[in-house]
């Protein structure tokens, strides 16, 4: 079957695994069967996605760890890199790669992934990170401009590398950040359609970045339930103005059990017990509360700690099936169009919610059965 950007519209609640290109995946524990991120395991994994008729495979854009005993998603693999290599042994599922705008040449990368959109014929998906973690630009040299400016200058890379994509006539362009000259950049895309093409966004100012750019804005969930679809509906208002529709995504963490209790105790164990403390602190500082980290109440610090020990601190899926199940679909019903999914690991924990999990949003009318 010929394979477009509307064929990832087949099902209303989408599923994808997150951040299998990095050794942890999105769990900073340290217990014996934590996410390795091989090539080997990367490869069993998409595999088994693929064939379970998952919509997508999502990498984490990692250029350094978050330190601990297991310097958590230390080792990762390149995402451009890695989405080529799927493409070529998966039939099915779309593989983005995740690209953080300053590091990326646009002519280069306009390059790189029309070779993999050729590799995946068609199936190639970009996620667009205009930046956040000053240490890894540091590793290369470059300085992170301020937030808003981070956007002008994603927004002059999207024009670029789309004209790239386009443009059968060499073109010059002449911005603040990015002056190229005389360019012309084969091969082109493999059906000349747009890769589909995702942005995270929290911000304001991100999130008007992705309703003008991108086909799905990435967004992490950070409201009670009952809040959630206020909060996704004025997203989607923002992508109005534009003329535009937009998905949502968000990340999430699954620990599915055949009882509520089994799921609770594992994820407690994991991620307190067995979590890599040091490890989580760093990905807490970093990413919520930077330097107030211990003027935190303790039941914030717990909070935190299992969030980001359990899944990034992507929001926590946990229980039976029928829990399981039952929470995707509110949450979808809220306005999330997709899911990213990390579990402790992929390939020992997959088989169940694929047995058990899918079978019952099939039964309720919100994914088809795989073909």
């Amino acid at each position: 079957m010929k394979f477009t950007k509307r064929s990832f519209d087949k099902n209303k609640l989408k599923l994808g695994f997150f951040g299998i290109n990095c050794s942890g995946g999105l769990s900073a524990t340290l217990v014996p069967e934590r996410w390795k991120g091989t090539w080997e395991q990367n490869r069993e994994a998409a595999e088994l996605a693929d064939e379970a008729g998952l919509d997508f495979l999502l990498p984490l854009g990692r250029w350094r760890g978050y330190g601990g005993q297991t310097d958590h998603n230390g080792e990762a693999i390149e995402t451009l890199t890695w989405a080529s290599g799927l493409l070529s042994i998966t039939k099915k599922i779309i593989t983005f790669g995740t690209v953080h705008v300053p590091l990326f040449n646009p002519i280069v990368a306009a390059k790189q992934m029309a070779s993999a959109d050729q590799i995946g014929q068609g199936r190639f998906g970009l996620n667009i990170v205009c930046g956040w973690n000053e240490k890894e630009f540091d590793m290369a040299g470059i300085v992170l401009n301020k937030h808003t400016r981070r956007y002008e200058q994603g927004q002059e890379w999207v024009d670029i590398i789309k004209r790239a994509w386009a443009e059968k006539e060499a073109f010059d362009y002449d911005g603040e950040f990015y002056q190229v000259k005389g360019v012309m950049a084969k091969p082109k895309l493999y059906q000349g359609e747009t890769p589909l093409m995702v942005c995270a966004a929290n911000s304001q100012t991100g999130r008007e970045f992705a309703s003008r750019n991108c086909d799905m804005m990435f967004t992490s969930i950070k409201t009670k339930q009952d809040q959630i679809a206020s909060d996704i509906g004025s997203l989607k208002q923002i992508a109005k103005k534009y003329g535009r529709q937009l998905g949502v995504f968000t990340n999430c963490y699954v620990v599915c059990r055949p009882t509520r209790k089994e799921a609770e105790e594992y994820h407690n164990y994991y991620t307190l017990e067995m979590g890599d403390k040091e490890a989580t602190r760093n990905l807490v500082e970093g990413r919520n509360v930077r330097g107030r980290f211990d003027d935190l109440p303790e039941f914030m610090l717990s909070n935190l700690e299992q969030r980001a020990a359990g899944g990034n601190g992507a929001y926590p899926i946990i229980g039976n099936p029928d829990d399981v199940a039952n929470l995707l679909i509110r949450l979808h019903k809220q306005g999330i169009d997709a899911f990213a999914m990390g579990f402790v690991n992929y390939i020992l924990h997959f088989p169940y919610f694929r047995d058990e999990v899918l079978p019952r949003l099939v039964k309720a009318g919100f994914r088809v059965e795989p073909n």
